[in-house]
């Protein structure tokens, strides 16, 4: 297989395992502009993304070419690789490809301005699947976030695609509105005030209106008791589960100690009646 690409292209086939969000810097291994082309065609490799993972654990090195080949993309700010990169998001969904996920809307977000159109219309096409378009708009928040000169541009990019949230799933909706959190932006708090009250938002994903207004910063507080645990609340319930823990334990141990104390009083009572 490694006699479809040339070096230093080749050398991704053998790098092997990586962890999520690694960013080596791929260009130390001779990669530079003229090698887009090819890197490209390795993250379209269909072949690759087929590959079997392997028995016992031993996963091919070829198998992890195609994630170093987008990070080397990202490093090359290579933007003609971005209809590339929006193409392998089906992977998502279609083969729980946690690394696709996890890592294209940022390598999508590094590549800044050029990717923010594509990744619109991939938000708002209806007809892609649920978590490859979420992934779309985690990009656009990337950009705006990694990009602060593309933030009002990825803030308005965002607020389009929610123009149709009537008839769009609640947690497409949703996350859309966590990003819009994410990026501070005030100016979409009437539609996101629209949204809740027409109860076409999940708000299991990021919390209702008002935990929206605490992160764009229109509110400090809550108003109203959340229907929600927050993050102190399970650490609090963690506490107290742990606590309940210890004091069975020692229950437990004190009760097996009674116990044994019992067994061995008769066992002293029964030695005492032979004698």
């Amino acid at each position: 297989m490694t006699q479809n690409y040339s070096e230093p292209v080749a050398q991704l086939l053998k790098r092997g395992e990586t962890n999520i969000h690694d960013f080596p810097n791929y260009l130390e291994l001779g990669l530079s502009p003229e090698h887009i082309p090819e890197l490209i065609r390795l993250v379209e490799d269909e072949e690759l993304h087929d590959l079997p993972w392997g028995e016992n654990d031993e996963v091919p090195p070829e198998v992890y070419a195609q994630v170093h080949a987008w990070r080397a993309l990202a490093r090359l700010n290579a933007v003609e690789a971005i209809p590339a990169l929006i193409g392998v998001l089906h992977f998502i969904d279609e083969g729980d490809d946690d690394f696709v996920g996890e890592e294209i809307p940022i390598m999508l977000g590094k590549l800044g301005a050029p990717a923010i159109e594509p990744c619109r219309a991939y938000l708002a096409d209806q007809q892609n699947s649920e978590f490859t378009r979420i992934a779309a708009g985690y990009a656009l928040s990337e950009i705006g976030t990694q990009h602060p000169e593309s933030r009002e541009a990825c803030v308005q990019a965002l607020m389009s695609t929610l123009e149709n949230y009537q008839t769009d799933e609640k947690s497409v909706n949703a996350f859309t509105l966590s990003y819009l959190a994410d990026l501070k932006a005030v100016e979409a708090a009437p539609l996101a005030e629209e949204i809740f009250k027409a109860d076409h938002a999940d708000e299991s994903v990021a919390g209702d209106f008002e935990d929206f207004q605490i992160k764009v910063g229109l509110l400090k507080k809550r108003l109203t008791p959340s229907r929600f645990a927050t993050k102190q609340d399970i650490e609090k319930l963690l506490r107290s589960v742990k606590k309940e823990g210890t004091e069975r334990k020692k229950q437990n141990e004190k009760a097996k100690k009674e116990k044994n104390k019992h067994k061995q009083e008769k066992k002293a009572r029964k030695r005492h009646k032979k004698k």
